[in-house]
Formats: C-alpha cells, sequence, structure tokens
C-alpha cells in the first residue's frame, strides 16, 4: 500500500497549491487515483491526519505510516483467517459478535474503528489517511497572504489562526471531493501531530468545535507554546539571581548566559522560520499547558443522558441505533495520547551531532529548567468518557516522529 502524492487548491487561496499524501480506501475520484488494492477496501470513516513541526516536512511521516499500513495488514490478515475458521464446516455457525466477511472485506459486523484490535474478529479497517505540507512549508507553494519577499523581507508571515483556517479548509475539500461526505461531522477525525503542530492541533479545536468530530489525538514532542524559550532559563545577571536556588548540579553562571543567548538566537518567537509561520502571538493563544479544555464529539448534541425521556427520546435513540446499524462504526470515546523524548538521550545526541532536531549543541542541563508542560496536558482532557494517556517519556528516544516512527505507528 502506497500513497498517492498530488496538489490540491483551496478555495479561499486559488493562487497557490498544497501539496498532500494521501490513501483514501474504497473510494473513486477522476481526481485521485488508488491502487486496485487500496481501492477494493471498504470505505472508511475514519480520517487519520498528520500535522508537521516546523522543520520537517510531510515525508518525514512516511515510515511511521508505512509501519502502521504493515500492522493493519497483518491484523486483517490475521481476523480475516480467525473468521473463515469459525465458519468452517465443523462449527455450527460463527461466533457470537463475529459476523462474516466476504472476499473484500465488508460483512454484516461494523469494521474495527483506527486504533482498535481485531476484537471478537471484527475486521479492522484501513482509514483514510492525509500528511501535507503546510503553505511555505515541504512541496507547497508559499501562502500567497504573506508579504511578497521581493518588497518585504519581513520573516513573518501568516498566523497559527491561518494554519488552522487552512487545515479546515483542506478538510472540507478532501471529504467533499474524495470521501464524497457532504458534512464533515460525518468523519472521525484522528490527528497525529508532531511539535508545533501539536499547539495547532490545540488551537483546531478551540476554534472549529462542533464543525468536525475530532475523537483522538496524538501528541509527539509537543512545543511550549506559552513559552519564548528563554525565561525559562534563571538570568544570571537579573537582581533576584540566586546561585544557591538557581544553579542546578554542574551548571555556571556562564553556562546559563549561553544558554539563553542561544535559545534567544533559535528559539525565541520573534526568529523567523522558512515556512514564514508568524509565532509571536502563539502565546497569547494558547497561554495555558493545561487550557482551553478539549471539547468532545458529542457534547450537546443529543447523547444517552441529555434528559430526553418519553416516548419521542425512545424513538430517535432507535432510529439512530438503526441508522448505524448498517455503517462503518463509529468512535464515541476520545482518546489523547503524549509522547515525549527521553531528555537524557535527546541531550546527549544533541551535544554530539547538530541536527535537524536541535540547530545547535544542547547542554545536558537544560532539561533541569525546561518545566513540566507536558504533565499539565493531562489536563486538557475532562473526566470520562474522554480517555488519557500520559505523559509517555519513551526510554531511549530522541526525535519520536523520524527516531521512533514505531510510536506513532502503534
Amino acid at each position: 500500500m502506497k500513497l498517492q502524492d498530488i496538489s490540491l487548491t483551496l478555495p479561499h487561496k486559488p493562487s497557490a497549491t498544497l501539496r498532500i499524501s494521501a490513501l483514501f480506501p474504497g473510494t473513486s475520484s477522476p481526481d485521485f487515483a488508488d491502487s486496485p488494492d487500496i481501492a477494493a477496501l471498504p470505505p472508511s470513516s475514519t480520517l487519520l491526519v498528520f500535522l508537521n513541526g516546523l522543520i520537517l516536512p510531510r515525508s518525514s511521516w512516511s515510515e511511521a505510516i508505512s509501519r502502521f499500513l504493515r500492522i493493519r495488514n497483518k491484523q486483517r490478515r490475521s481476523s480475516t483467517s480467525s473468521n473463515a475458521s469459525s465458519s468452517s464446516p465443523s462449527n455450527t455457525g460463527p461466533k457470537a459478535g463475529t459476523g462474516t466477511v466476504s472476499k473484500n472485506g465488508n460483512g454484516n459486523n461494523a469494521s474495527a474503528a483506527v486504533g482498535e484490535t481485531c476484537e471478537n474478529g471484527i475486521l479492522p479497517e484501513i482509514p483514510n489517511i492525509l500528511a501535507y505540507d503546510r503553505f511555505g512549508q515541504g512541496a507547497s507553494s508559499p501562502d500567497p497572504s504573506d508579504p511578497d519577499p521581493a518588497v518585504d523581507d519581513t520573516p513573518y508571515g501568516h498566523t497559527p489562526e491561518d494554519v488552522v483556517d487552512d487545515f479546515h479548509q483542506l478538510l472540507l475539500l478532501v471529504s467533499r471531493q474524495f470521501l464524497s461526505r457532504r458534512d464533515l461531522k460525518e468523519l472521525d477525525v484522528v490527528i497525529v501531530a508532531n511539535s508545533i503542530g501539536c499547539p495547532l492541533a490545540r488551537l483546531y479545536n478551540a476554534r472549529y468545535y462542533p464543525d468536525v468530530r475530532v475523537v483522538g489525538y496524538l501528541f509527539l514532542d509537543s512545543m511550549m507554546a506559552n513559552s519564548d524559550f528563554v525565561s525559562v532559563f534563571p538570568d544570571p545577571d537579573a537582581p533576584g539571581f540566586d546561585p544557591g536556588k538557581d544553579l542546578k548540579e554542574g551548571v555556571d553562571e556562564e553556562g546559563l548566559r549561553w544558554t539563553r543567548r542561544m535559545f534567544r538566537d533559535k528559539f525565541h518567537p520573534r526568529v523567523g522560520n522558512p515556512e514564514r509561520l508568524d509565532r509571536r502571538g502563539l502565546r497569547g493563544l494558547l497561554p495555558w499547558a493545561d487550557r482551553p479544555k478539549l471539547r468532545l464529539p458529542g457534547e450537546g448534541e443529543g447523547s444517552e443522558d441529555d434528559g430526553r425521556d418519553g416516548d419521542d427520546g425512545k424513538k430517535q435513540d432507535k432510529a439512530k441505533k438503526e441508522s448505524t446499524r448498517t455503517t462503518t462504526k463509529r468512535i464515541t470515546r476520545l482518546r489523547v495520547i503524549v509522547i515525549g523524548h527521553d531528555w537524557d538521550v535527546f541531550a546527549e545526541h544533541n551535544e554530539k551531532v547538530c541536527s535537524f532536531s536541535f540547530p545547535f549543541p544542547f547542554p545536558s542541563h537544560c532539561p533541569n529548567y525546561l518545566p513540566p508542560s507536558t504533565r499539565q496536558t493531562v489536563l486538557l482532557t475532562p473526566s470520562p468518557p474522554s480517555t488519557f494517556t500520559g505523559p509517555n517519556v519513551h526510554p531511549q528516544s530522541c526525535h519520536q516522529r523520524v527516531h521512533e516512527p514505531s510510536l506513532a505507528a502503534v
């Protein structure tokens, strides 16, 4: 299975193109031709979307996506074999809850949602998959709303709000043009985000709920959206500096000065980037690591405990169950998973090698000063029906997206 690479034009920015890599099982469109093995799969109601960080383009997700597809194919083969065995002549019939599976993968049970195992013989589905380069990134065009660099060489252009607006327009276009969905809410969207993609996903939830059903988040190495990256380190030249309290083990004042200078030059929100994404206002948009809460799909839409009673409520519930009985399985529990790198390994790696993941040698003392932002992310979700996992620090890992693609895959 291989994703197809195509260019798209968003209706509100017709002079520029976005480059995407995608896989849309069981669909056919004159603008998008999946391979026969993908086109023969049953359609999915799940859309798995990957949000880039600030440095790496969509191609950096390739290995994680490939591993995910290999895992899912293995699950499908295992489930198909299990169902074939249970429906053999030696059995009186299919086991309760397993259903039967035809040659094209369809059955009388809904296919399993992304992230679920093939329990009870339900055939796991291959979800729709979308990765893309934002405007100004990778193979996509520069953002047409940015100043002309020939006239204005400012490093600042579009804002985080512009990015999430573009993202929403992209989802609308994909859902209608390729997935034949009249309403974006007919899809269960799962967002896998890296670095600045994590706060962008949070902004998207705050800005576009309830127009889209985002039912899952995987945050990998989320950046500190509410920090200038400099003030987290004590200023040895400030009047209130206390060496006894502010100097961690193995750190001297000159080391702090150097670290503050490097972080100011490389990571301060005023520092530009090739994408021309203006980060200066991000702290104002997301001033807390644990707020605003991620809002859940279905809130206020009439659930089992929404206060409806009497015959009308029962009829609506019955109609709802009947309408979903023949469709693919919908995800009903929001899941948020947060994974961070092993700080010691990250520091050790980047002290030796200045790589794409860190543009200068990362001092080993830095983790002692960085705030526990990822721990606060646990408070982003309300109580059940949501499920939160994390923050998980994966041992011996450096850069999750590239060095540990299996984490995103599973």
